[in-house]
């Protein structure tokens, strides 16, 4: 195999070249590329590319890793022994199903004490209740009593005013020698106690005012008592939901469907997440889509816009190409070595399963398409004959260059063009002379 040097490397038939950025930076890493399309004619020396009528696609490079479109990190709200472990790596998930269990013998004796706190409240509350009701019960009947007593001071009253007017008349009677002096003391006693009856009948009634007051506050008391009990019946019956949720958590569930990517536990293995919020279980939601991180670089960013389709290929099959759209760009910028990239996030199909979460990307990203036009190899500009005189330069400044078109017989024939937008491999070219069967020389053996 005859390998020369001719601004570019000639392998065979197969022209190859360094790759360098488009015109507008479209591309940003360097590599080798063979250039599609061309042949040698036979008989010469010369490898020649067919002209083209073809759209001119920009694209930007960037590496990225596969990840699926949904990723949960499963850990523990709980600290304790792992009792028991329900799933390995690559097992399907749905939700709610139990991944691992820990130990649950303290949690359940929580449980119980809350329980029996709240059954403790309840039966607080219940007497709090009777003593409620005891108080609206004597405050009733101090009423009514009162009511009683007023009674009795009515009587008391009609009573002293019998005797009085009894003692008027007897001394009427005496003041005119018809009454004896002992029946005028009489109804003098009578009279005094009538009065002394009354007296004792407004104290006690007094008395009962003070009585019904007494039981008014042990009602207020007993309803403040009650508000209380029930109250910390409320409480205990929260601290029993806690301690129930505590009992439930110490099953690890699955919060999606999916596929178990990652364990970081063994059955035994204890528990500190007071100290440590640590990830148990990664669980991958739906490897039918995935996502590509890709690292744009911040001089190519503004290119990149929401919706754009793009390409990309992993190492595990070289040969396959993938698609992609852009979903997002990150604002946040990642600094490396006074390297300022960006987040783009790309969506993928992967129906097959092919892609696998942690593949390292090498993604295209389509910023521009431009209308179908006369294209050429960039090469072809590159290339300038042998046996040509060096002071004619094959490419002149602005948008002129030169091409060189091969003859059917004779050597090959320099043409002007005007070069337009490439894309790194080919370049839009606009010429009078060129026809459409003309093949143009890339490279010269």
């Amino acid at each position: 195999m005859k390998i020369l040097l001719v601004n570019s490397l000639i392998f065979g038939s197969v022209l190859v070249w360094p790759m360098t950025a488009s015109l507008h930076h479209g591309e940003t890493s360097r590599s080798w590329l063979p250039i599609s399309l061309t042949d040698q004619a036979p008989g010469s020396d010369y490898v020649t590319s067919p002209v083209k009528v073809d759209e001119v696609v920009k694209t930007i490079m960037a590496t990225g890793t596969l990840i699926p479109a949904k990723n949960v990190d499963v850990g523990s709200v709980l600290s304790g022994q792992i009792r028991k472990l329900c799933v390995d790596f690559n097992d399907k998930v749905v939700r709610g199903q139990v991944l691992a269990e820990l130990d649950e013998r303290s949690f359940d004796i929580a449980v119980n004490a809350a329980r029996a706190a709240l059954e403790n409240a309840r039966a607080e509350v219940r007497g709090a209740e009777a003593r409620l009701e005891r108080a609206a019960i004597s405050v009733q009947q101090a009423t009514l009593q009162k009511a009683v007593l007023e009674a009795r001071v009515d009587r008391a009253r009609v009573a002293l005013d019998v005797a009085d007017r009894e003692l008027k008349r007897k001394l009427w009677l005496q003041e005119r020698n018809a009454a004896p002096l002992a029946d005028v003391q009489d109804s003098q006693s009578r009279r005094d106690a009538a009065a002394a009856s009354l007296r004792e009948s407004k104290a006690v009634l007094a008395n009962q005012a003070e009585v019904i007051e007494a039981a008014r506050a042990d009602l207020k008391k007993a309803k403040a008592d009650i508000a209380g009990t029930r109250s910390n019946a409320e409480k205990a019956a929260a601290q029993l939901q806690s301690a129930r949720i505590d009992l439930e958590r110490t099953k690890i569930r699955s919060p999606i469907d999916g596929i178990v990517v990652g364990r970081t536990l063994t059955e035994g293995q204890t528990l500190a997440t007071s100290l440590e919020a640590k990830t148990l279980f990664i669980i991958a939601g739906d490897l039918k889509n995935m996502e590509i991180n890709a690292r744009v670089d911040e001089s190519d960013i503004s290119k990149i816009k929401v919706g754009q389709d793009a390409t990309f290929t992993v190492d595990a099959f070289p040969g396959r190409t993938f698609e992609a759209t852009v979903k997002q760009i990150r604002m946040a910028p990642q600094v490396v070595q006074n390297v300022v990239t960006y987040t783009v996030v790309l969506t993928a199909a992967n129906d097959d399963y092919a892609l696998l979460p942690g593949m390292t990307v090498l993604a295209k990203i389509v910023t521009r398409r431009l209308p179908a036009s006369v294209t050429v190899p960039l090469a072809a500009l590159r290339f300038h004959p042998r046996d040509e005189a060096r002071g004619k330069p094959a490419m002149r400044g602005g948008d002129q260059a030169s091409l060189w078109v091969l003859q059917p017989d004779g050597p090959p024939r320099r043409i002007s063009v005007v070069r337009g937008d490439d894309n790194g491999r080919d370049v839009v070219i606009k010429s009078d002379e060129l026809r459409p069967d003309d093949r143009i020389v890339v490279g010269q053996n």
